[in-house]
Order: structure tokens, then sequence, then C-alpha cells
């Protein structure tokens, strides 16, 4: 399960567009291609989006460095899983001319390859991308699942210490 959970945060993490119009070569086209290349489950597709000294930090707390790395990463999740959807709602931004920064929520989910139900993951994500010859690529993305609060425990936490 570690690796599905991984899948978002990729990521998402991995999402720099907010109020950017998808222009090729623009932060805005890196988030599409990651989003397709989930969509397509093509592990090669997605590591080709990081710089070769990429650090990509996965919601199960994982780090891989480096494109084989984030692409032997992905794989067994998409080797798991079909029918990818995905959603990343950047709620933020930074253009640091050749770099950019974004953040926001993800949201993902696949059937299990050998049947069932969907499963769903929600997280957040944070990342950084630069501009090289090649266009724009990931240098560092962070994604952790959201918090699941127990609907049996107070969030105050006076209240649940009594």
């Amino acid at each position: 399960m570690k690796t599905m959970s991984l899948a978002l945060a990729a990521t998402l993490l991995a999402a720099p567009a907010f109020a950017q119009e998808t222009t090729p070569g623009s932060a805005k086209a890196l988030q599409d291609a990651f989003a397709a290349a989930i969509v397509a489950e093509d592990a090669g597709a997605l590591a080709a989006l990081y710089t070769p000294d990429a650090t990509s930090y996965g919601p199960e707390g994982d780090v891989s460095v480096g494109p084989a790395a984030i692409a032997a990463s992905w794989a067994p999740f998409f080797e798991a899983f079909n029918g990818f959807t995905v959603s990343l709602d950047q709620t933020g931004e930074m253009d640091m001319g050749d770099a950019h920064a974004a953040w926001g929520l993800w949201k993902m989910s696949a059937t299990p390859a050998g049947g069932g139900d969907a499963t769903h993951w929600e997280g957040r994500f944070t990342d950084v991308s630069v501009a090289t010859a090649e266009g724009w690529k990931y240098i560092v993305d962070h994604a952790s699942p959201l918090a699941v609060i127990d609907a049996d425990r107070s969030a105050d936490p006076v209240d649940a210490e009594e």
C-alpha cells in the first residue's frame, strides 16, 4: 500500500500552474504532462518530467532521487491499479523567473488490477520546477495524504483528555 499512496503524492505532488494558461514549455504544461502520465500509467513518461537530481517525497515518507528511482517508485503502483483519474487543485504559486513553486490539493482514484471497487486518495502537494533546455522540469515535489479525523474523537484536545 506504500507505493499506492505514493501515486498522488507526487506528487503530487507536482502541479505548477495556478492561474497560468497552458503554453508549450510552461509550468502549466508540466502539470498537464504529469497528470497525463498518471492517467496513461506511464512511469517512464512521469520520470522524464524530473531533473536528473530531482527529489520526490512520497506520502508514506519514502524518498526517491533521480528519474530512475522516481519511475521505479511509480511502476508497482501502476501495475497494481488501472483506470486512473487525477485532479490537481493548485491553491497557490510563486513564479521566480526560471523557477516556479506550486502548492495545493490532489485527488486520485483507480481500480485494483484484480478488480473491485475504486480506491480514492486525497492529499496536499508542494513542488518546485525549473526551466531547463528541455523545458520545465520538477526539481522537488512533496506529497502527503490528508489527515483522517476519527469521528469518535473530539477535535478539542482538552475534551480528548477527559
